[in-house]
């Protein structure tokens, strides 16, 4: 009888194994590149859903950025209401363009007090000390100024100094405490699209906020001084804003609100507001000597005349 040698038993062994080997690998490579798929879907799909949260959330992002900054700023911005003279004020005054006639009631009418001019604008504080920015044609010709805190209090004010180059204007208000103030910003840091926020009293509704951005740097306009470069901005500005802060995403005051560009006399859609530079530029001497001091640099040019 005969039986298998133990040599061609070990062959057909290790032909065995060697096959199995052969299907554990390629079983293992199968699941691991499985693996990776699934593993790439699954974290796709949170990546994904991320995204669209954060997509969502982005206008409450914006909206709350919104109401932290005009929280913040609100305090430090004033309602500026004016009493304006005008030439025929007063009980003895008489038109001059009207001469006295034979009528002698009729000239008691004329010798009547003339209601005066009211006006309202805006500012902001900028020293707790009470130091004010605003507009120069805000309080121009003033009798009496009342300036207005978002606190419900009202002081009168005085003017330190005025600037017409710039139409800017410093008044100063006496409060028994320091009061809330701004941060005037970097203006040549603004860019073109930049987020902006308008505050001010428009028609005399006090802690109003509009926003928009920066549409245009360095306006200039034929009817504006050679000092005045304008930060140009589609946030609504209308009367009664003058005087009032415009204000970037960090809440700094980048401008002050000073004219519009308008068919009607409201907003149409394009206002300006001197850079914040120039403002501090002009504030520190209105404070300092009451008046700006400018250099510059040209040429004249005369006549030359032959002479025999």
């Amino acid at each position: 009888m005969f039986e298998p040698s133990n040599d061609s038993s070990t062959a057909q062994e290790r032909s065995i194994l060697k096959k199995l080997r052969v299907w554990i690998a390629a079983l293992a490579v199968a699941c691991l590149v499985a693996g990776i798929g699934i593993g790439a879907m699954l974290s796709g799909k949170p990546a994904i859903a991320q995204n669209e949260v954060q997509i969502a959330r982005a206008p409450e992002a914006l909206s709350a950025s919104f109401a932290e900054i005009a929280r913040r700023v609100e305090p430090a911005v004033v309602n500026i209401e004016t009493l304006q003279s005008t030439s025929d004020f007063g009980d003895n005054n008489e038109d001059k363009d009207d001469p006295p006639s034979n009528n002698p009631l009729l000239d008691m009418f004329r010798r009547q007090q003339r209601i005066p001019a009211r006006g309202v604008g805006s500012g902001f504080i900028v020293s707790s000390k009470g130091y004010i920015l605003t507009n120069e044609h805000v309080i121009a010709d003033a009798m009496r100024i009342i300036v207005g805190l978002q606190s419900g209090e009202k002081y009168r004010g005085r003017v330190v100094g005025v600037d017409s180059e710039t139409d800017v204007a410093v008044i100063k208000i006496d409060a028994p405490q320091d009061l809330p103030t701004v941060t005037l910003g970097d203006s040549n840091a603004a860019q073109v699209g930049d987020w902006v926020l308008a505050m001010g009293s428009p028609f005399g509704l006090d802690q109003t906020v509009t926003a928009g951005i920066i549409s245009k740097k360095e306006r200039e306009s034929p009817s504006f001084n050679l000092f005045q470069r304008f930060l140009q901005t589609d946030a609504a500005i209308n009367r009664g804003n003058s005087g009032g802060p415009l204000v970037n995403m960090r809440g700094e005051v980048i401008g002050m609100n000073s004219q519009i560009a308008t068919s009607t006399g409201d907003y149409n859609g394009i206002g300006f507001a001197l850079p914040a530079n120039e403002t501090s530029f002009v504030y520190k001497q209105l404070v300092a000597q009451g008046k700006v001091k400018r250099g510059y640099l040209g040429v004249s040019l005369e006549s030359v005349h032959d002479r025999d």
